[in-house]
């Protein structure tokens, strides 16, 4: 059954009363170079009215019904790192139309653990997973277990302030060929689509993911971040709870690594970090950004994680045959 599903920003469901004028549909399919692809979002804007239909597939496809006749934008958010964000603008949906779309999607940064025909055979071994959270002996929600990663659907990309906007453009002519992660140094904000290993305690929540450098300490018993702190590449953080929500502050980083894609930053970075477990099976990841050094504005990310209970974290060994520094330039 193809399931309707309100995501953020401003979306409604259509239904007969908001029109006596005879609406439109959008059905099709969206592939992979492995074929279907099931468990993806497809989201219709209208250009004129800026109202979002949205609608997840399953293994027959999709169907957007009960539009509104209107020009819409028809995208499709990247699958983890696997493929590309597609949009298709002005799809001319016309009263009473039936409009067929069979959507290829582009592959993403392939060949890498976590992003390669792994991230989606994950994904959908463990779709039906359902149940409600579990909860610790004070309880709190346990946010233990596996988890996959994966990006934000709608991602945007931050304001930089001059400076900082003058440094991205220098290391996107170079292909980045000075980013640290491409010298096994850590990135410091662990919001990758590959996998995790959640391990809470009352005083402490573990993270352990297939990157550098490999795990994290978030402290939760009560302790202030130190008066002088020494700064270092992941920064040192604190959690508590709001409610149901585990808050994260981070700060004292150093200003040698590299955010997301490869934006800069300076010492003065202050990350949030939220996390909430809604159902068993999901993890939802809210994380803003700021740094007044670098950034005009927060950075805001919003991701669902998703619960993968029969797999692993592999080991990760960045500097064994790294051939990034030889083949830097050549594509």
């Amino acid at each position: 059954m193809i399931r309707l599903a309100i995501t953020t920003g401003f979306f409604i469901l259509a239904s007969p009363a908001f029109s006596q004028e005879p609406q439109g549909v959008i059905t099709g399919t969206v592939n992979e170079i492995n074929g279907n692809v099931a468990d993806a979002t497809v989201q219709a804007k209208n250009i004129e009215t800026e109202v979002v239909y949205s609608v997840v597939t399953d293994a027959e496809g999709f169907t957007l019904s009960q539009l509104p006749a209107g020009t819409y934008e028809i995208s499709v958010p990247p699958l983890g790192w696997r493929t590309e964000r597609f949009v298709q603008p002005n799809v001319l949906v016309e009263p009473g139309q039936t409009v067929r779309m069979d959507i290829e999607l582009v592959p993403g940064n392939l060949g890498v653990i976590g992003d390669d025909l792994a991230f989606l055979a994950i994904r959908n071994k463990y779709s039906g997973l359902q149940g409600e959270a579990p909860r610790t002996a004070d309880g709190r929600p346990d946010l233990s277990g596996v988890w996959q990663g994966d990006v934000d659907p709608n991602q945007a990309m931050p304001d930089l302030l001059p400076w900082a906007a003058d440094e991205m453009e220098l290391r996107n002519a170079n292909f980045h060929r000075d980013s640290p992660a491409a010298a096994c140094l850590p990135e410091p904000v662990p919001i990758w689509p590959i996998i995790y290993r959640f391990v809470q305690t009352p005083s402490m929540l573990v993270q352990i993911y297939e990157y550098q450098p490999g795990y994290r300490q978030v402290f939760l018993d009560g302790r202030a971040h130190p008066e002088d702190l020494d700064p270092t590449w992941m920064g040192h953080s604190v959690g508590t709870w709001q409610g149901d929500t585990l808050v994260v502050e981070t700060v004292g980083f150093n200003d040698r690594s590299w955010l997301w894609a490869g934006y800069p930053h300076t010492d003065q970075l202050r990350v949030i970090e939220r996390f909430s477990r809604p159902d068993l099976a999901h993890l939802r990841v809210d994380v803003t950004m700021e740094d007044p050094g670098a950034l005009s504005t927060p950075w805001d990310l919003h991701m669902v994680w998703r619960l993968a209970p029969g797999e692993d974290v592999l080991e990760y060994i960045c500097n064994e045959n790294n051939l990034y520094f030889d083949n830097i330039g050549t594509r």
